[in-house]
């Protein structure tokens, strides 16, 4: 049986030695799939100058295998999108070195014009989670979706921002989509999958690997039009992000931080450097003259509307009215951990929607 180009990658994708460099060679060297696919190991080794890469390659394909992945995409409920299929990501496509294929637990719902990365260290302070997660819920209010790695500290803090808001958020894993990394992000990832995407380039049940993370990252800079770096030391995963941005022709942002943190110093060397400094959405938003309308959604409009607020944050503002309620009173009658709640009094403020007392108490803003 004749394979279609979409199987012929999903085949390619499952031989462990075609990284994404050695895939440019072989779309330079060769006019189709199929004929990569073909390719006698004599011709595979000319490629690259190397008999053993060449006979690995070739060994490796294995019509078998196309099946089985497919069969158990379908039973693990992902859906695999290729290079040649109409629904991969526009801007993904048109990197160096886009991923032959991706596999998908979710809804892949990326407007190109509308993709921003929120990305920084897994050993993050509490001060750039907070920022993290304020700066995701705010794009995410206006329609953007955030990109995102899902590793512990700041991406999760990001992920958790758009889940409160009810928005819409990409996770790009270094591992199997299949699999939850770090287990500890769990209720993000099943989050994620019932209202945005988990993707990944790696095959279903690939375990991560050193290797796959930084590898992983020219996706979540290339699926977006820029990258926020909230927090990074001088050595960072986040950082390479940045770099690979940068490569792609996105723009870079960085969130200053504290000058004698160490966590921080990264991020202000790129600042240094020239990346866009970032303290509100709005520093984003006015680098895009088409976005520049999104500035006003979240706020209030000439009815005195609010434009969308997330189920958690409706119900923290339906608490407060102009007379000062105390925060423990906001955590016991929200039903909400006094951290989500931290997170919702400080949104609710930076939308100018309610303002802080004296002794921990909260009006609405009239």
């Amino acid at each position: 049986m004749a394979r279609s180009d979409r199987e012929l990658l999903i085949g390619l994708n499952l031989i462990p030695q075609l990284t994404p460099k050695r895939i440019r060679r072989l779309f330079a060297r060769f006019e189709s799939f199929r004929a990569i696919w073909e390719a006698s190991s004599p011709k595979l080794a000319e490629v690259f100058a190397s008999h053993v890469i060449g006979e690995s390659i070739a060994s490796g394909r294995d019509e078998t295998a196309i099946d089985e992945e497919l069969a158990k995409a379908e039973d693990r409920g992902a859906q695999i999108v290729t290079l040649v299929d109409p629904e991969y990501p526009a801007l993904l496509r048109e990197i160096e070195d886009p991923p032959l294929v991706l596999y998908v637990r979710g809804e892949l719902l990326i407007e190109p014009a509308k993709a921003i990365a929120v990305v920084g260290t897994r050993r993050s302070t509490r001060y750039a989670s907070l920022v993290a997660a304020r700066l995701a819920s705010q794009l995410a209010m206006k329609g953007i979706t955030v990109v995102s790695g899902l590793a512990a500290g700041t991406d999760a803090a990001a992920h958790q921002g758009v889940l409160d808001v009810g928005g819409h958020t990409v996770a790009v894993m270094g591992c199997g989509a299949d699999r939850v990394y770090p287990a500890r992000n769990k209720v993000i990832y099943d989050g994620i999958v019932k209202t945005g995407a988990v993707i990944s380039e790696y095959p279903l049940g690939m375990r991560p690997a050193k290797w796959t993370f930084p590898q992983r990252n020219r996706i979540i800079s290339g699926l977006t039009r820029g990258v926020v770096v909230v927090q990074a030391p001088e050595r960072s995963g986040a950082l390479i992000t940045a770099r690979l941005a940068l490569e792609q022709g996105r723009d870079v942002f960085a969130v200053p931080g504290n000058v004698t943190n160490r966590t921080s110093a990264g991020t202000n060397r790129l600042i240094r450097d020239g990346a866009k400094l970032v303290m509100t959405v709005d520093d984003i938003l006015d680098e895009y003259p088409d976005l520049l309308r999104l500035k006003e959604l979240g706020k209030t409009d000439d009815d005195g509307e609010r434009t969308k607020l997330g189920e958690q944050e409706q119900r923290v503002y339906d608490l407060i009215s102009l007379e000062p309620v105390h925060v423990d009173d906001i955590i016991g009658r929200a039903d909400l951990s006094p951290t989500v709640a931290s997170h919702v009094l400080l949104l609710l403020q930076l939308e100018e929607l309610i303002e802080e007392v004296e002794g921990g108490r909260y009006i609405r803003k009239p």
